[in-house]
């Protein structure tokens, strides 16, 4: 009770000051009451209060983010949530994560979607959470593969606008794992998720998901001059740790994924000078916080 308590207190402190600076800035308020919300978690004394902190942290971002002039929010002060735009400026992409002590995380998020009709708000339900199921497809806002995006290509193709998603997915104690998929909205702007856009030799894929060692870091990029995703070639340090991705880490070679014919399709070690030209995103920095993804 002492939490809830707490919380409301604050969210009336919060709609008092909003009331003085609807004029001057109208998000401010909601802005700051999402930022006070994650300092709560952070300062959490159990998971059990983390928890309950991040489903009322939910419900706030669901109710703010279901009105049209929330989309122009500026959210660069919150430093434990990542927001994407799209270059077609129709989504927002918002992504979160709760770290726990046995090294697990567990992701949140919302797709905040413009159509003719308005805004559409989907909240995203981290089923991979907790589970080993890996005959799940993750399609669905209500069944995804969780991850903190901090990337989103905008490629359209045969009428169809797709959104290409790359995230980090913290794992455990001896993993990280870097993943990139593609998302897209139906007729009724309902988002599917793992469309097989992705060519690997003569597979197509729908989601594209690295492993590699926890001490390592992945560049995993688009380059917007070269227009190609880049990524460094993992592979175990030797021949006996193979398929043992807990070992495994760059061999100072590239690889890229090339959009053409409405795939992206791989073309492997690619001239180390095409993967290092990217364009670094100072956003990306803002992420690195605690409770947050700790490498890119």
């Amino acid at each position: 009770m002492m939490i809830i308590k707490r919380i409301l207190i604050s969210a009336a402190c919060v709609f008092g000051t909003l009331l003085l600076n609807a004029k001057e800035n109208p998000y401010i308020a909601e802005v700051d009451s999402v930022n006070n919300l994650f300092n709560e978690i952070i300062n959490a004394k159990s998971e059990k209060e983390k928890r309950e902190i991040n489903n009322y942290l939910i419900s706030y971002m669901r109710e703010f983010l279901k009105s049209s002039t929330s989309f122009g929010a500026d959210f660069s002060t919150v430093k434990n949530l990542s927001v994407l735009k799209s270059d077609d400026n129709k989504l927002r992409v918002y992504t979160w994560n709760l770290n726990y002590q046995d090294g697990s995380f567990q992701y949140f998020g919302f797709l905040q979607y413009k159509d003719n009709k308005g805004i559409k708000v989907y909240f995203l339900d981290d089923k991979k959470f907790g589970t080993k199921d890996e005959m799940r497809l993750y399609q669905t806002n209500a069944e995804w593969y969780g991850a903190i995006y901090y990337e989103i290509i905008t490629k359209k193709w045969n009428s169809l606008t797709y959104y290409t998603l790359i995230g980090w997915d913290g794992a455990d104690f001896l993993l990280n794992r870097k993943v990139v998929e593609v998302l897209y909205f139906d007729r009724k702007s309902i988002p599917v998720f793992g469309k097989k856009m992705f060519k690997v030799n003569r597979t197509n894929t729908g989601r594209l998901v690295f492993e590699y060692a926890d001490r390592a870091t992945m560049l995993l990029r688009f380059n917007e001059q070269k227009d190609m995703i880049v990524l460094d070639h993992l592979a175990p340090p030797e021949q006996k740790f193979t398929n043992m991705y807990q070992f495994y880490g760059p061999d100072f070679s590239y690889d890229a994924f090339i959009f053409r014919g409405g795939k992206w399709i791989l073309q492997p070690d690619i001239d180390p000078d095409e993967a290092i030209n990217y364009k670094k995103d100072s956003r990306i920095n803002s992420i690195k916080r605690r409770g947050v993804s700790h490498e890119f």
